[in-house]
């Protein structure tokens, strides 16, 4: 990217080259690029005029949809960087971000204003000019508590969860994020004619792909409703009715297509090319794929929300039944080592941890404590983004992913630290002792089975429904099971995990009399 410019540029070219030509569809609106260039800049001096200066950090809650993307663009037209919140979970967590990011403003749809009302009634909400009634509403506070310093090139943050037991707020650059526009625009060679299918929340980091790589050239981006996500019949139809030819999304999203939707696959003829991470994939969905749309392409690409994409493999044609797909090799502008306990580099084909280095990388977390535990230097004074992921080099010298190195998982393609899941039972006196494990699912990459000793059964009644308004759908538990014993421990006194994991796999978990599965 050209120094000094911002992701913000791409849409004002793009509306002088394609202002006609459409930018977002969502379903009920479809925008122009003119329109899309006229509303953001409507928002932006709106938020001038609010007192929004360059660096700040704006939240931005509400749907998906073409009035979210304009705000999206409007924020980064004002110079000030966007923090998207998940409009489906529990205002709660919403909260729980907002607080730690200390932003200098919430823009809010109407039901998310409405939904902060009943836990901050305090907010004082100004109506935001949008340029577009048919679009909806916006609307604009100034948070309660004192905003953060302005950061220098703020692009976006992005949460994902915590080992901590609190969410760490990822900050990208504009310098970072157009580092890997920049390789998926030219290695997938999208242009204007292309319609990018968007399924993900914008506050997962696919997005990045979906919005900025499209108004980088010009191209549509295609808003999935949430009616059709969750079907695969309805999803396939989506892609068919808007013509969609690329497509990027987490890999369990692949797997639930080719399993559950196998025959509709067919449709999705127009599709050219498809990318898919996350998550590590299996031969015999991609042979599926290929069955069906022999000419695609598919690339399998790694990288966790601080650095973007790093990695990259594309797969060229059906693979043997045995094949470990790899996560590939190292993207342009990127820089990986494969290290072990001492930080030093192992022996090509022996595993290790992947460190990660670049322009892609992220500038570190809001918290600063999260950000020096997450850097570590090599012997040469080097300066890395340790993954925590476990990799090692196949005969070819690509890279194979091999698990991670602690309590995070990835379930329906988010990050998960199994840690936020227990922080929530904290404070819970009649909860003895909490243990979240992980048990590898053929769709959804991992289900998550909480582990419960409480005094009786009606005590842990009530977690469902506390941890749903806690916690995002992805991280709520799929089973909740009181042991009406003493858990399992190891031989330093330690609850056992890996035995509640093994125990958690077993198919007549619900029969053991020891336990009582609650959902």
């Amino acid at each position: 990217m050209t120094a000094g410019r911002s992701l913000a540029d791409d849409l004002r070219a793009a509306a002088a080259r394609h202002g006609e030509r459409p930018a977002v569809i969502d379903g009920t609106v479809t925008l122009s690029y003119a329109e899309l260039n006229e509303m953001a800049g409507t928002i932006a001096g709106a938020l001038h005029t609010a007192g929004i200066h360059p660096g700040d950090c704006v939240a931005w809650h509400g749907a998906k949809s073409s009035l979210a993307v304009a705000a999206v663009h409007g924020i980064l037209r004002s110079q000030a960087g966007y923090l998207p919140v998940d409009p489906d979970g529990p205002i709660a967590r919403a909260q729980l971000i907002i607080d730690r990011s200390r932003p200098h403003m919430l823009v809010a749809d109407t039901a998310a204003r409405d939904q902060w009302r009943t836990v901050a009634p305090d907010l004082d909400w100004q109506p935001l000019p949008a340029g577009s009634a048919a679009a909806g509403s916006l609307w604009c506070a100034h948070w309660k508590s004192a905003s953060r310093e302005p950061l220098t090139d703020l692009a976006y943050v992005f949460h994902t969860s915590g080992s901590t037991g609190h969410p760490k707020g990822v900050v990208h650059t504009h310098a970072s994020a157009s580092a890997f526009v920049d390789w998926a625009v030219q290695e997938l060679e999208i242009t204007e004619q292309d319609v990018i299918v968007n399924s993900a929340p914008l506050h997962f980091d696919p997005t990045t792909l979906h919005l900025f790589g499209a108004v980088r050239v010009g191209a549509a981006v295609a808003l999935m409703p949430a009616s059709a996500a969750p079907f695969p019949a309805a999803y396939i139809d989506f892609c068919r009715q808007v013509g969609g030819t690329v497509w990027y999304a987490v890999t369990s999203t692949l797997v639930w297509l080719t399993r559950r939707g196998r025959d509709q696959l067919p449709h999705l003829a127009s599709l050219r090319a498809a990318v898919v991470g996350g998550e590590v994939l299996q031969p015999s969905d991609v042979n599926v794929l290929f069955s069906a749309l022999p000419g695609i392409r598919l690339i399998n690409v790694y990288g966790p929300t601080e650095s973007n994409v790093c990695t990259f493999h594309e797969i060229r044609g059906p693979q043997p039944h045995n094949a470990v797909i790899p996560i590939g090799r190292v993207l342009p502008g990127a820089e990986i080592a494969v290290v072990d306990e001492r930080l030093d580099p192992v022996e090509p084909g022996s595993p290790g941890q992947l460190l990660v280095r670049g322009s892609m990388l992220m500038e570190g977390y809001l918290d600063p404590e999260q950000t020096s535990r997450a850097f570590v230097h090599t012997s040469d004074g080097r300066q890395w983004y340790a993954s925590g992921d476990a990799v090692q080099e196949n005969a070819a010298g690509e890279l194979e992913f091999i698990g991670r190195q602690d309590s995070q998982i990835k379930s329906r393609g988010f990050r998960v630290e199994l840690g936020e899941i227990e922080r929530h039972l904290h404070a819970l006196e009649n909860i003895h002792e909490y243990v979240a494990v992980a048990t590898p699912d053929a769709v959804f990459s991992n289900l998550i089975t909480l582990f419960v000793s409480a005094a009786c059964l009606d005590d842990v009644k009530p977690l469902p429904d506390l941890l749903r308004s806690k916690l995002p759908h992805y991280m709520v538990p799929h089973r909740i099971v009181m042991v009406t014993g003493e858990m399992p421990r190891n031989s330093n006194g330690k609850v056992d995990r890996k035995t509640l994991t093994d125990l958690a796999a077993q198919p007549d978990l619900a029969d053991r009399p020891e336990l009582a599965v609650v959902h």
